[in-house]
C-alpha cells in the first residue's frame, strides 16, 4: 500500500525510498513486480530505488529466487532505536537478578548489521568470569546471542546477513558450514534457547534466548556467558529455563507476546549425554 501523498515540504524521493524499505521489512522476500504493485509505482522507479538501497546495504537481492529483502544496514537502524528507547534500562534489573541467580555474566545484545552488539550486562561476583563489556560486537553465527537473534528470521534474511559461503572459523569448534548453521537455527526455534561451547572463544560457553517485541519479532537476545569449565553442557541445560523466563519477562515489558515455553519440552526429550553446542561468548575471562 502506498503511503499518503507527501506534503509540499516533504521529499517525494525520500518518502518513496522509505516506503520501499518498510515494504521490504514487512515481507519475507518480495519480487520487484509485487513491490511495484504494492507501492503503486512504475517498475523502473522501483528498480532505481532498490538499486540505490542495495548500494547502501538497506536492501538485498537473493540471486537464486530473485526476491528482495531488507539488508544488514536496516538492522543497524533498528539497533540504534532500541538503544535510544531505553531497552538497556528496562533490562538491567532482569540482568542483575539473572547474574546473581546463575553466578555468570548476564548480557543483553541487539542486532548490529552483520553482527550483534552488547548494550547491557551484569557481572557475577566470581573473580573468573566472562568479560564482555557494553559495546562488544559478537559474531551472529558463533555466539548464543547472535544465533538467538537470527534463528527466527527468514532464511533469505540470514543469507543476506551472513552470505552463502563458508562461515569464518573463530575456534576449532565454530560451525562453518551453512547447512550445519541452518540445522542449528531450526533446533533453536524449537527449543527456544541457543547454546555455545567454545565456538566463539576457547574456554567460554553460554546460552541465550530471544526477546520478542511488540510486533512479535526478536528485538534482542538475553544471554548468560561464563568459563566452559563451570558452564558445562549439563549446567547450560539447568540454566536454560531461567534464561527463557527472563527473556519472556523483558519481552512482556516491551509489549511482546507471552507464548509457550518450549525449553522444558526439549529438556525432557534430551538424553543426559547429549552435549548440544550452542552460541554466546567471545571474549577472554577476567581474573
Amino acid at each position: 500500500m502506498p503511503s499518503d501523498p507527501p506534503r509540499p515540504d516533504v521529499s517525494r524521493v525520500v518518502a518513496r525510498a522509505l516506503d520501499t524499505v518498510l515494504a521490504l521489512a514487512a515481507a519475507d522476500g518480495i519480487s520487484r513486480a509485487e513491490l511495484a504493485r504494492q507501492l503503486d509505482l512504475p517498475p523502473t522507479t522501483v528498480l532505481r530505488l532498490l538499486t540505490t538501497l542495495a548500494e547502501r546495504r538497506m536492501a538485498e537481492l537473493d540471486p537464486a529466487s530473485q526476491l528482495w529483502t531488507v539488508g544488514p544496514a536496516a538492522f543497524r537502524l533498528g539497533a540504534a532505536f532500541l538503544r535510544r528507547g531505553g531497552l538497556g534500562d528496562r533490562a538491567r534489573p532482569i540482568l542483575r537478578a539473572l547474574a546473581d541467580d546463575s553466578g555468570e555474566t548476564a548480557l543483553l545484545a541487539v542486532a548490529d548489521g552483520d553482527g550483534a552488539l552488547i548494550v547491557a550486562q551484569a557481572q557475577p561476583p566470581h573473580p573468573v568470569r566472562a568479560d564482555l563489556p557494553d559495546g562488544t560486537r559478537l559474531a551472529l553465527h558463533a555466539t548464543a546471542a547472535g544465533k538467538a537473534l537470527i534463528a527466527h528470521l527468514p532464511l533469505q534474511r540470514v543469507h543476506a546477513l551472513l552470505g552463502r559461503g563458508d562461515l569464518p572459523a573463530l575456534t576449532a569448534a565454530t560451525r562453518t558450514d551453512q547447512g550445519d548453521l541452518t540445522a542449528d537455527l531450526a533446533t533453536i526455534r524449537h527449543s527456544g534457547v541457543a547454546r555455545e561451547i567454545d565456538e566463539a572463544a576457547e574456554g567460554l560457553s553460554g546460552l541465550a534466548a530471544p526477546v520478542f517485541g511488540g510486533l512479535g519479532d526478536p528485538v534482542a537476545a538475553l544471554a548468560l556467558a561464563g568459563p566452559s569449565a563451570r558452564l558445562t553442557a549439563a549446567r547450560i541445560d539447568l540454566m536454560a529455563p531461567r534464561v527463557v523466563t527472563a527473556a519472556r519477562a523483558l519481552g512482556t515489558a516491551l509489549g511482546g507476546p507471552g507464548g509457550a515455553d518450549p525449553v522444558r519440552r526439549e529438556l525432557r526429550s534430551r538424553a543426559p549425554s547429549d552435549r548440544s553446542p550452542g552460541p554466546l561468548s567471545g571474549a577472554a575471562t577476567r581474573r
